[in-house]
Protein backbone atom coordinates (compact mmCIF):
# COMPACT_ATOMS: atom_id res chain seq x y z
CA UNK A 1 0.00 0.00 0.00
CA UNK A 2 2.70 2.31 0.57
CA UNK A 3 4.08 1.71 -3.12
CA UNK A 4 0.83 2.83 -4.16
CA UNK A 5 0.84 6.04 -2.17
CA UNK A 6 4.30 6.91 -3.44
CA UNK A 7 3.15 6.35 -7.07
CA UNK A 8 0.29 8.72 -6.65
CA UNK A 9 2.47 11.38 -5.23
CA UNK A 10 4.74 10.99 -8.29
CA UNK A 11 1.94 10.97 -11.03
CA UNK A 12 0.17 13.66 -9.71
CA UNK A 13 2.90 15.69 -9.46
CA UNK A 14 3.46 15.23 -12.69
CA UNK A 15 0.38 15.85 -14.10
CA UNK A 16 -0.17 18.89 -11.84
CA UNK A 17 2.94 20.31 -13.07
CA UNK A 18 1.76 19.35 -17.07
CA UNK A 19 -2.00 21.90 -16.26
CA UNK A 20 0.67 24.59 -14.39
CA UNK A 21 2.94 25.03 -17.27
CA UNK A 22 0.28 24.14 -19.82
CA UNK A 23 -3.07 24.98 -19.12
CA UNK A 24 -3.21 27.29 -16.13
CA UNK A 25 -3.43 30.44 -17.65
CA UNK A 26 -5.20 29.56 -20.82
CA UNK A 27 -8.75 30.33 -21.54
CA UNK A 28 -9.60 26.39 -22.43
CA UNK A 29 -11.73 26.12 -18.73
CA UNK A 30 -14.05 23.41 -19.85
CA UNK A 31 -11.47 21.39 -21.12
CA UNK A 32 -9.38 22.25 -18.05
CA UNK A 33 -11.89 21.47 -15.80
CA UNK A 34 -12.12 17.56 -17.13
CA UNK A 35 -7.99 17.80 -17.41
CA UNK A 36 -7.82 18.11 -13.11
CA UNK A 37 -10.70 15.71 -12.48
CA UNK A 38 -9.90 13.68 -15.47
CA UNK A 39 -6.39 13.09 -14.58
CA UNK A 40 -6.76 12.98 -10.59
CA UNK A 41 -8.90 10.45 -11.22
CA UNK A 42 -6.45 8.36 -13.73
CA UNK A 43 -3.62 8.55 -11.83
CA UNK A 44 -5.48 7.12 -8.36
CA UNK A 45 -6.72 4.54 -10.66
CA UNK A 46 -3.61 3.79 -12.95
CA UNK A 47 -1.09 1.82 -10.82
CA UNK A 48 -4.26 -0.88 -10.31
CA UNK A 49 -4.23 -1.04 -14.49
CA UNK A 50 -1.23 -3.32 -15.43
CA UNK A 51 -0.50 -2.43 -18.92
CA UNK A 52 2.44 -4.90 -20.12
CA UNK A 53 4.64 -2.96 -22.66
CA UNK A 54 6.97 -5.45 -22.75
CA UNK A 55 5.95 -8.65 -22.39
CA UNK A 56 3.44 -11.19 -23.81
CA UNK A 57 2.16 -14.15 -21.59
CA UNK A 58 2.88 -17.29 -23.49
CA UNK A 59 0.06 -19.49 -23.74
CA UNK A 60 0.51 -22.98 -22.16
CA UNK A 61 -0.68 -26.63 -24.16
CA UNK A 62 -2.75 -28.37 -22.04
CA UNK A 63 -0.93 -31.02 -20.32
CA UNK A 64 -3.22 -34.40 -19.75
CA UNK A 65 -4.05 -35.72 -16.54
CA UNK A 66 -3.31 -38.68 -15.66
CA UNK A 67 -4.54 -41.10 -12.49
CA UNK A 68 -1.32 -41.84 -10.39
CA UNK A 69 -2.02 -44.88 -7.43
CA UNK A 70 0.98 -46.05 -6.22
CA UNK A 71 1.21 -45.59 -2.43
CA UNK A 72 2.38 -42.88 -0.40
CA UNK A 73 4.86 -43.75 2.52
CA UNK A 74 4.10 -40.98 5.57
CA UNK A 75 7.52 -40.72 7.51
CA UNK A 76 7.10 -41.05 11.51
CA UNK A 77 7.37 -37.76 13.48
CA UNK A 78 10.76 -37.57 15.55
CA UNK A 79 10.51 -35.64 18.99
CA UNK A 80 12.24 -32.83 19.96
CA UNK A 81 12.67 -31.06 16.35
CA UNK A 82 11.56 -27.54 16.34
CA UNK A 83 11.34 -24.78 13.43
CA UNK A 84 13.85 -22.30 14.60
CA UNK A 85 16.19 -22.31 11.64
CA UNK A 86 12.58 -21.20 9.56
CA UNK A 87 11.34 -18.12 7.80
CA UNK A 88 8.46 -16.89 10.22
CA UNK A 89 6.16 -14.24 8.56
CA UNK A 90 3.39 -12.53 10.65
CA UNK A 91 1.02 -11.01 8.55
CA UNK A 92 -1.39 -9.94 11.49
CA UNK A 93 0.60 -6.84 12.22
CA UNK A 94 -0.36 -3.52 11.31
CA UNK A 95 2.30 -0.83 11.25
CA UNK A 96 1.42 2.26 13.82
CA UNK A 97 0.77 4.58 10.67
CA UNK A 98 -1.90 2.08 9.09
CA UNK A 99 -3.39 3.69 12.76
CA UNK A 100 -2.93 7.14 12.46
CA UNK A 101 -3.81 7.34 8.67
CA UNK A 102 -6.95 5.05 9.80
CA UNK A 103 -7.58 7.90 12.70
CA UNK A 104 -7.05 10.84 10.14
CA UNK A 105 -9.28 9.89 7.69
CA UNK A 106 -12.03 9.13 10.05
CA UNK A 107 -12.08 12.55 11.62
CA UNK A 108 -11.77 14.12 7.93
CA UNK A 109 -14.71 11.97 6.75
CA UNK A 110 -16.41 12.68 9.87
CA UNK A 111 -15.76 16.62 8.95
CA UNK A 112 -17.10 16.16 5.15
CA UNK A 113 -20.72 14.46 6.98
CA UNK A 114 -21.02 16.95 9.27
CA UNK A 115 -20.96 19.54 6.58
CA UNK A 116 -23.36 18.05 4.22
CA UNK A 117 -25.93 17.92 6.70
CA UNK A 118 -24.94 21.06 7.45
CA UNK A 119 -25.95 22.39 3.74
CA UNK A 120 -29.13 19.84 3.94
CA UNK A 121 -30.32 21.93 6.71
CA UNK A 122 -30.15 24.94 5.09
CA UNK A 123 -31.92 23.80 2.04
CA UNK A 124 -35.20 22.89 4.31
CA UNK A 125 -35.35 27.27 4.89
CA UNK A 126 -37.86 28.78 3.03
CA UNK A 127 -36.45 29.52 -0.21
CA UNK A 128 -38.28 31.88 -3.54
CA UNK A 129 -37.35 30.66 -7.32
CA UNK A 130 -34.84 33.37 -9.99
CA UNK A 131 -34.57 31.22 -12.64
CA UNK A 132 -33.45 27.76 -12.28
CA UNK A 133 -32.17 28.70 -8.84
CA UNK A 134 -33.42 28.48 -5.34
CA UNK A 135 -32.11 31.39 -3.71
CA UNK A 136 -32.43 31.33 0.36
CA UNK A 137 -31.43 33.90 3.15
CA UNK A 138 -29.02 32.57 5.10
CA UNK A 139 -27.17 34.01 8.42
CA UNK A 140 -24.37 31.02 8.39
CA UNK A 141 -22.16 32.96 5.62
CA UNK A 142 -21.46 36.41 4.55
CA UNK A 143 -20.74 35.02 1.27
CA UNK A 144 -23.31 34.68 -1.56
CA UNK A 145 -22.50 30.81 -2.70
CA UNK A 146 -24.83 27.91 -4.17
CA UNK A 147 -25.16 23.76 -3.68
CA UNK A 148 -26.46 22.22 -7.37
CA UNK A 149 -29.51 24.52 -7.52
CA UNK A 150 -29.55 26.25 -4.09
CA UNK A 151 -28.17 29.69 -3.76
CA UNK A 152 -27.58 30.58 -0.14
CA UNK A 153 -27.38 35.03 0.40
CA UNK A 154 -27.01 36.48 3.56
CA UNK A 155 -29.84 38.17 5.17
CA UNK A 156 -28.69 41.31 6.04
CA UNK A 157 -26.54 41.95 2.65
CA UNK A 158 -27.88 44.88 0.65
CA UNK A 159 -27.02 44.15 -3.21
CA UNK A 160 -27.75 46.88 -5.87
CA UNK A 161 -29.45 45.54 -9.34
CA UNK A 162 -26.35 45.30 -11.44
CA UNK A 163 -24.21 43.21 -8.33
CA UNK A 164 -27.41 40.83 -7.94
CA UNK A 165 -27.68 40.00 -11.48
CA UNK A 166 -23.88 39.66 -11.92
CA UNK A 167 -24.29 36.84 -8.64
CA UNK A 168 -27.53 35.15 -10.40
CA UNK A 169 -25.52 34.76 -13.61
CA UNK A 170 -22.45 33.47 -11.94
CA UNK A 171 -24.37 31.29 -9.53
CA UNK A 172 -26.50 29.80 -12.36
CA UNK A 173 -23.40 29.12 -14.05
CA UNK A 174 -22.04 26.74 -11.25
CA UNK A 175 -25.87 25.38 -11.17
CA UNK A 176 -25.94 24.16 -14.84
CA UNK A 177 -22.22 22.56 -14.94
CA UNK A 178 -22.64 20.49 -11.65
CA UNK A 179 -19.84 22.03 -10.15
CA UNK A 180 -21.06 20.95 -7.13
CA UNK A 181 -20.07 17.53 -8.21
CA UNK A 182 -16.65 18.12 -8.65
CA UNK A 183 -16.51 19.29 -5.00
CA UNK A 184 -18.13 16.33 -3.34
CA UNK A 185 -15.63 14.44 -5.49
CA UNK A 186 -12.89 16.61 -4.52
CA UNK A 187 -13.52 16.47 -0.81
CA UNK A 188 -14.40 12.73 -0.41
CA UNK A 189 -10.46 12.42 -2.36
CA UNK A 190 -9.32 14.79 -0.23
CA UNK A 191 -10.94 12.68 2.72
CA UNK A 192 -8.59 9.61 2.22
CA UNK A 193 -5.96 11.20 0.41
CA UNK A 194 -5.25 13.67 2.48
CA UNK A 195 -1.66 12.95 2.59
CA UNK A 196 -0.57 13.69 -0.50
CA UNK A 197 0.29 17.55 -1.16
CA UNK A 198 -0.86 17.61 -4.63
CA UNK A 199 -4.65 16.51 -3.93
CA UNK A 200 -5.09 19.93 -2.16
CA UNK A 201 -3.83 21.88 -4.88
CA UNK A 202 -6.23 19.99 -7.34
CA UNK A 203 -8.97 21.22 -4.91
CA UNK A 204 -7.87 24.89 -4.75
CA UNK A 205 -7.18 24.35 -9.02
CA UNK A 206 -10.33 23.05 -9.59
CA UNK A 207 -12.42 25.71 -7.40
CA UNK A 208 -10.15 28.94 -8.90
CA UNK A 209 -10.79 27.36 -12.60
CA UNK A 210 -14.87 26.75 -11.75
CA UNK A 211 -14.83 30.67 -10.69
CA UNK A 212 -12.96 31.33 -14.08
CA UNK A 213 -15.45 29.61 -15.80
CA UNK A 214 -18.72 30.98 -14.71
CA UNK A 215 -16.97 34.92 -15.03
CA UNK A 216 -16.56 33.89 -18.63
CA UNK A 217 -20.23 32.83 -19.24
CA UNK A 218 -22.03 35.53 -17.37
CA UNK A 219 -19.62 38.55 -19.38
CA UNK A 220 -20.93 36.54 -22.29
CA UNK A 221 -24.23 36.38 -21.34
CA UNK A 222 -24.63 39.72 -21.94
CA UNK A 223 -23.49 41.57 -18.36
CA UNK A 224 -21.21 44.42 -18.75
CA UNK A 225 -17.67 43.49 -18.19
CA UNK A 226 -17.21 46.55 -16.06
CA UNK A 227 -20.07 46.47 -13.91
CA UNK A 228 -19.15 42.62 -13.25
CA UNK A 229 -15.69 43.65 -12.24
CA UNK A 230 -16.70 45.86 -9.87
CA UNK A 231 -18.97 43.12 -8.26
CA UNK A 232 -16.12 40.98 -7.65
CA UNK A 233 -13.98 43.52 -6.50
CA UNK A 234 -17.60 44.62 -3.80
CA UNK A 235 -17.91 41.71 -2.54
CA UNK A 236 -14.72 39.81 -2.49
CA UNK A 237 -13.53 40.42 1.13
CA UNK A 238 -15.41 37.95 3.19
CA UNK A 239 -14.65 36.16 5.65
CA UNK A 240 -16.70 32.80 5.95
CA UNK A 241 -18.79 30.83 3.47
CA UNK A 242 -20.32 27.53 3.47
CA UNK A 243 -18.56 24.58 3.02
CA UNK A 244 -19.18 22.89 -0.16
CA UNK A 245 -20.32 25.17 -1.83
CA UNK A 246 -19.50 27.13 -4.74
CA UNK A 247 -19.24 31.14 -4.75
CA UNK A 248 -18.92 34.46 -6.54
CA UNK A 249 -16.27 35.98 -3.60
CA UNK A 250 -14.01 32.59 -3.12
CA UNK A 251 -10.87 32.64 -5.49
CA UNK A 252 -8.61 35.79 -5.25
CA UNK A 253 -10.05 39.02 -6.86
CA UNK A 254 -6.98 39.94 -8.43
CA UNK A 255 -6.75 36.67 -10.30
CA UNK A 256 -10.28 36.76 -11.37
CA UNK A 257 -10.13 40.39 -13.28
CA UNK A 258 -6.45 39.55 -14.94
CA UNK A 259 -8.32 36.40 -16.26
CA UNK A 260 -11.64 38.32 -17.57
CA UNK A 261 -9.71 40.40 -19.14
CA UNK A 262 -7.55 38.22 -20.88
CA UNK A 263 -7.72 37.46 -24.40
CA UNK A 264 -8.14 34.40 -25.74
CA UNK A 265 -4.91 32.38 -27.28
CA UNK A 266 -5.09 31.49 -30.77
CA UNK A 267 -7.22 28.26 -32.43
CA UNK A 268 -3.81 27.04 -33.14
CA UNK A 269 -1.86 27.44 -29.55
CA UNK A 270 -5.03 26.02 -27.96
CA UNK A 271 -5.25 22.81 -29.97
CA UNK A 272 -1.42 23.09 -29.41
CA UNK A 273 -1.30 22.82 -25.66
CA UNK A 274 -4.64 20.61 -25.85
CA UNK A 275 -2.93 18.05 -27.99
CA UNK A 276 0.54 18.06 -26.18
CA UNK A 277 -1.52 17.91 -22.70
CA UNK A 278 -3.68 14.74 -23.73
CA UNK A 279 -0.02 13.11 -24.83
CA UNK A 280 1.76 13.98 -21.43
CA UNK A 281 -0.92 12.73 -19.67
CA UNK A 282 -1.38 9.23 -21.86
CA UNK A 283 2.56 8.92 -21.22
CA UNK A 284 2.00 9.65 -17.42
CA UNK A 285 -0.71 7.11 -17.07
CA UNK A 286 0.88 4.35 -19.05
CA UNK A 287 4.15 4.76 -16.88
CA UNK A 288 1.84 4.59 -13.76
CA UNK A 289 -0.01 1.72 -14.64
CA UNK A 290 3.05 -0.23 -15.40
CA UNK A 291 3.88 -0.60 -11.77
CA UNK A 292 2.59 -3.79 -10.30
CA UNK A 293 0.77 -2.92 -7.16
CA UNK A 294 -0.89 -6.39 -6.35
CA UNK A 295 -0.29 -7.94 -3.39
CA UNK A 296 2.34 -10.25 -3.24
CA UNK A 297 2.43 -13.98 -3.68
CA UNK A 298 3.26 -15.36 -0.82
CA UNK A 299 4.85 -19.21 -1.44
CA UNK A 300 6.42 -21.65 1.28
CA UNK A 301 8.86 -23.84 -1.00
CA UNK A 302 9.18 -26.85 0.99
CA UNK A 303 12.28 -29.11 0.27
CA UNK A 304 11.46 -32.66 0.73
CA UNK A 305 13.23 -35.06 2.95
CA UNK A 306 16.35 -34.31 4.88
CA UNK A 307 18.58 -34.96 8.06
CA UNK A 308 18.21 -39.21 8.21
CA UNK A 309 15.64 -39.24 5.30
CA UNK A 310 17.51 -38.85 1.94
CA UNK A 311 14.88 -39.62 -0.41
CA UNK A 312 16.29 -40.91 -3.80
CA UNK A 313 20.52 -41.30 -3.38
CA UNK A 314 21.26 -37.72 -3.14
CA UNK A 315 17.70 -35.88 -3.37
CA UNK A 316 17.78 -34.41 -0.18
CA UNK A 317 20.46 -32.02 -0.97
CA UNK A 318 19.14 -31.03 -4.71
CA UNK A 319 16.45 -29.58 -3.35
CA UNK A 320 17.57 -27.92 -0.67
CA UNK A 321 20.32 -26.31 -3.23
CA UNK A 322 16.96 -25.21 -5.47
CA UNK A 323 15.22 -24.15 -2.64
CA UNK A 324 18.06 -22.38 -1.15
CA UNK A 325 18.29 -20.74 -4.60
CA UNK A 326 14.32 -19.61 -4.85
CA UNK A 327 14.73 -17.35 -1.29
CA UNK A 328 17.38 -15.26 -2.40
CA UNK A 329 15.09 -14.53 -5.81
CA UNK A 330 12.84 -13.60 -3.21
CA UNK A 331 11.21 -10.01 -3.60
CA UNK A 332 8.10 -7.57 -2.94
CA UNK A 333 5.59 -9.20 -5.55
CA UNK A 334 6.60 -12.90 -4.50
CA UNK A 335 7.22 -13.76 -1.17
CA UNK A 336 9.36 -16.55 -0.73
CA UNK A 337 9.72 -18.88 2.46
CA UNK A 338 11.29 -22.08 2.69
CA UNK A 339 10.32 -25.09 5.50
CA UNK A 340 14.00 -25.99 5.64
CA UNK A 341 17.35 -23.77 4.95
CA UNK A 342 19.99 -26.65 6.21
CA UNK A 343 19.44 -30.37 6.36
CA UNK A 344 17.35 -31.22 8.90
CA UNK A 345 14.85 -33.10 9.33
CA UNK A 346 10.92 -32.46 10.30
CA UNK A 347 7.75 -34.71 9.89
CA UNK A 348 5.19 -34.64 7.57
CA UNK A 349 3.06 -32.66 10.23
CA UNK A 350 5.67 -30.02 11.45
CA UNK A 351 5.96 -29.10 7.88
CA UNK A 352 1.88 -28.97 8.02
CA UNK A 353 1.84 -26.83 11.02
CA UNK A 354 4.51 -24.86 9.56
CA UNK A 355 3.06 -24.03 5.81
CA UNK A 356 -0.56 -23.36 7.82
CA UNK A 357 1.28 -20.83 9.83
CA UNK A 358 2.27 -18.67 6.77
CA UNK A 359 -1.09 -18.17 5.26
CA UNK A 360 0.28 -18.79 2.19
CA UNK A 361 -1.34 -18.49 -1.39
CA UNK A 362 0.84 -21.45 -2.91
CA UNK A 363 3.13 -24.54 -1.73
CA UNK A 364 5.39 -26.10 -3.86
CA UNK A 365 7.07 -29.32 -2.55
CA UNK A 366 10.71 -29.97 -4.36
CA UNK A 367 11.72 -33.53 -4.88
CA UNK A 368 13.61 -35.77 -6.91
CA UNK A 369 12.37 -38.77 -8.49
CA UNK A 370 13.94 -42.44 -9.21
CA UNK A 371 13.30 -45.49 -11.29
CA UNK A 372 14.04 -49.53 -11.78
CA UNK A 373 14.27 -48.50 -15.50
CA UNK A 374 17.38 -46.20 -16.11
CA UNK A 375 15.89 -45.19 -19.38
CA UNK A 376 12.86 -43.54 -17.54
CA UNK A 377 12.90 -39.79 -17.20
CA UNK A 378 11.51 -36.42 -17.21
CA UNK A 379 9.15 -34.22 -14.92
CA UNK A 380 5.95 -34.82 -13.44
CA UNK A 381 3.64 -33.08 -11.37
CA UNK A 382 0.99 -34.00 -8.75
CA UNK A 383 -1.31 -32.36 -7.18
CA UNK A 384 -5.14 -32.70 -4.78
CA UNK A 385 -7.91 -33.54 -6.86
CA UNK A 386 -10.14 -33.93 -3.89
CA UNK A 387 -10.03 -30.45 -1.78
CA UNK A 388 -11.15 -26.68 -2.45
CA UNK A 389 -7.86 -25.84 -4.14
CA UNK A 390 -7.91 -28.23 -6.48
CA UNK A 391 -8.87 -25.96 -9.70
CA UNK A 392 -5.60 -23.85 -8.32
CA UNK A 393 -3.21 -26.50 -7.42
CA UNK A 394 -4.00 -28.14 -11.02
CA UNK A 395 -3.63 -24.56 -13.04
CA UNK A 396 -0.49 -23.80 -11.20
CA UNK A 397 0.83 -27.22 -11.62
CA UNK A 398 0.51 -26.54 -15.55
CA UNK A 399 2.53 -23.14 -15.31
CA UNK A 400 5.51 -24.82 -13.20
CA UNK A 401 5.73 -27.86 -15.20
CA UNK A 402 5.60 -26.39 -18.70
CA UNK A 403 8.29 -24.23 -17.23
CA UNK A 404 11.06 -26.86 -16.65
CA UNK A 405 10.94 -28.31 -20.38
CA UNK A 406 14.17 -26.06 -20.90
CA UNK A 407 15.78 -28.71 -18.72
CA UNK A 408 14.18 -31.76 -19.00
CA UNK A 409 13.19 -33.36 -22.36
CA UNK A 410 9.95 -35.05 -21.31
CA UNK A 411 7.00 -33.60 -19.74
CA UNK A 412 4.99 -36.52 -17.97
CA UNK A 413 1.73 -34.50 -16.92
CA UNK A 414 0.09 -33.65 -13.70
CA UNK A 415 -1.37 -36.23 -11.96
CA UNK A 416 -3.56 -36.80 -8.73
CA UNK A 417 -2.48 -38.43 -5.56
CA UNK A 418 -3.45 -38.00 -2.08
CA UNK A 419 -0.23 -37.12 -0.54
CA UNK A 420 -0.59 -36.07 3.32
CA UNK A 421 0.42 -32.81 3.52
CA UNK A 422 -1.59 -31.14 0.51
CA UNK A 423 -4.96 -33.51 2.83
CA UNK A 424 -3.80 -30.89 5.58
CA UNK A 425 -2.72 -27.74 4.30
CA UNK A 426 -4.77 -24.65 3.96
CA UNK A 427 -3.32 -23.48 0.68
CA UNK A 428 -2.91 -24.57 -2.96
CA UNK A 429 -0.42 -27.17 -3.47
CA UNK A 430 1.68 -28.59 -6.45
CA UNK A 431 4.13 -31.49 -5.37
CA UNK A 432 6.80 -30.87 -8.21
CA UNK A 433 9.14 -34.11 -9.54
CA UNK A 434 12.43 -32.52 -10.91
CA UNK A 435 13.91 -35.29 -13.03
CA UNK A 436 15.12 -38.63 -12.12
CA UNK A 437 18.10 -39.12 -10.33
CA UNK A 438 18.45 -42.31 -11.77
CA UNK A 439 18.51 -41.04 -15.42
CA UNK A 440 21.90 -40.36 -17.03
CA UNK A 441 20.46 -37.11 -18.75
CA UNK A 442 18.29 -36.23 -15.36
CA UNK A 443 21.15 -36.68 -13.13
CA UNK A 444 23.49 -34.25 -14.92
CA UNK A 445 21.06 -31.50 -14.64
CA UNK A 446 20.15 -32.21 -11.15
CA UNK A 447 23.65 -32.14 -9.72
CA UNK A 448 24.86 -29.40 -11.60
CA UNK A 449 25.17 -26.21 -9.42
CA UNK A 450 24.87 -23.94 -12.63
CA UNK A 451 21.71 -25.65 -13.46
CA UNK A 452 20.19 -26.21 -9.77
CA UNK A 453 20.19 -21.84 -10.11
CA UNK A 454 18.73 -22.36 -13.57
CA UNK A 455 15.72 -24.63 -12.24
CA UNK A 456 15.04 -21.90 -9.30
CA UNK A 457 14.79 -19.30 -11.97
CA UNK A 458 12.31 -21.14 -14.08
CA UNK A 459 10.45 -21.92 -11.03
CA UNK A 460 10.36 -18.54 -9.89
CA UNK A 461 9.70 -17.19 -13.51
CA UNK A 462 6.23 -19.62 -13.01
CA UNK A 463 5.82 -18.30 -10.07
CA UNK A 464 5.37 -14.53 -11.41
CA UNK A 465 2.84 -16.12 -14.29
CA UNK A 466 1.00 -17.62 -11.34
CA UNK A 467 0.48 -14.37 -9.91
CA UNK A 468 -0.46 -12.31 -13.10
CA UNK A 469 -3.00 -14.93 -13.65
CA UNK A 470 -4.49 -14.91 -10.29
Amino acid sequence: MISYFIYTIISLGCSYAVYVLLLRKQKTFQFNRFFLIGSLLLCLVAPFMEIELFKAVPSITEIPLEKFTASVVETQPIEDVTFDEAQQVDHSQKSPFFYVYIIITLFFLFRFLKNLFKIYGLTRNEYEYNGKLKVIKSADSDMVSSFFNYMFIPKEHTLSREDYESIIAHETVHSEELHSVDIILLELLSCIFWFNPFIWLYKKSTLQNHEFRADEKSVSSGIDIENYSNTIINLGQKEYRVPLTSGFNFIHIKNRIIMLHQSKSSVFKRTLNIISVSLLLAGIFVLSSYKDLKEPLVVVIDAGHGGHDSGNLDEKNIVLNISNQLSLLSSDNIRIITTRTEDTFFTLQERVDFINAQNADLVVSLHANAHSNPLTNGVEAYYNDKDEFKDKSYAFGKILLENQMEFFSTNRGLKTVPMYIFRHINSPGVFLELGFITNEEDHKVLMNADRQKQIAASIFEGLEEIRKSN
